[in-house]
């Protein structure tokens, strides 16, 4: 029995979903509406309740950690008690995932978000490239920085800004160039922003990690000024060219010591070759592993490599 967390719009599990029963395999997907009540754990096993189904944690065979959680916890009519209750059951979701995660699986609760600084700190470890940085809310500091670079850009450290307008249109914070107009605007002191130097680029490369294999997709978007600081900054009217592409064994060794370290056997991440020195950048590392953008275009067919997997 395969056990995928996930979350009900996310169309990617749904399509290796489609695979597992091409394939003939048992699954229960569980999002984050779905009814699960835990009947019972103890030393050895613990047995939950799932939309109706009765699964024993021993006749799991593979999780996939895609997104989402368990919610147990009930609420009641007194504050006091809701908030007593909310520490023994993350004490109860601790053990959890605790448990999931020692089973086989792709990917886990444990590794679900990586710190963007952290990563950037271990690429040094393992001789990975990535641009010169600085977290900063000082003008001053700001200044010196961008004097030393030149050319500069920012991004968040976490996940994306998103607004919905009163179209319910959704608008994102993209990575945006930085120039000397902009900080002298700034006030002496800001809130604490990621800023890193603005490598300009022959192409970028987003790539799909599963297990020890490389499916990696080179991104021609330095060719519109409207994608050439972002890709995903979309434009439909004149979409980016997009070919398969291979790393040299070198680099993916070195990838593939990064995320050993760091404990993902599944995730994609984003790397620019520069148009100044040919050297690969390491910019960025997502644990989820989106896989949808490189599957299609790339013909890498990576829903049935994941359900293959599983």
């Amino acid at each position: 029995m395969v056990i995928i967390f996930s979350i009900s719009d996310d169309y990617s599990t749904s399509r290796v979903i489609n695979w597992l029963i091409n394939l003939k395999k048992d699954f229960i997907r569980i999002n984050e509406n779905t009814d699960v009540k835990l009947i019972s754990l103890t030393d050895t096993a613990f047995t939950l309740h799932i939309d109706g189904k009765t699964v024993c944690s021993n006749e799991i065979t593979k999780i996939w950690y895609r997104r989402g959680d368990l919610f147990f916890q009930q609420n009641f009519d007194s504050e006091y008690l809701n908030n007593y209750l909310l520490t023994e059951n993350e004490s109860l979701m601790e053990y959890i995932h605790y448990t999931f995660d020692k089973m086989e699986s792709i990917n886990n609760f444990a590794t679900r978000d990586v710190n963007k600084l952290q990563v950037l700190d271990l690429c040094n470890k393992f001789k990975i490239l990535t641009p010169n940085f600085m977290v900063s809310g000082n003008k001053g500091a700001l200044l010196d920085f961008y004097n030393k670079e030149k050319n500069i850009i920012s991004k968040p450290l976490n996940s994306p800004l998103s607004v919905y307008d009163s179209d319910n249109f959704i608008h994102l914070a993209y990575t945006t160039e930085i120039d000397v107009n902009d900080i002298n605007e700034l006030p002496d002191e800001f809130v604490p922003t990621f800023f890193q130097k603005n490598i300009i680029k022959d192409y970028e490369i987003r790539c799909f990690y599963l297990d020890g294999d490389f499916y990696a997709m080179a991104i021609f978007s330095q060719k519109n000024k409207r994608t050439e600081v972002d890709f995903r900054n979309y434009d439909n009217s004149k979409p980016n060219r997009l070919n398969p592409y291979q790393f040299p064994k070198s680099y993916q060794k070195k990838i593939k010591q990064l995320l050993d370290h760091i404990g993902l056997n599944c995730a994609s991440f984003d790397v620019v070759s520069s148009k100044e020195d040919h050297q690969y950048y390491f910019l960025d590392l997502n644990p989820i592993g989106q896989f949808g953008m490189v599957s299609n275009p790339c013909n890498y067919n990576l829903e049935k490599a994941l359900a293959l997997n599983l």
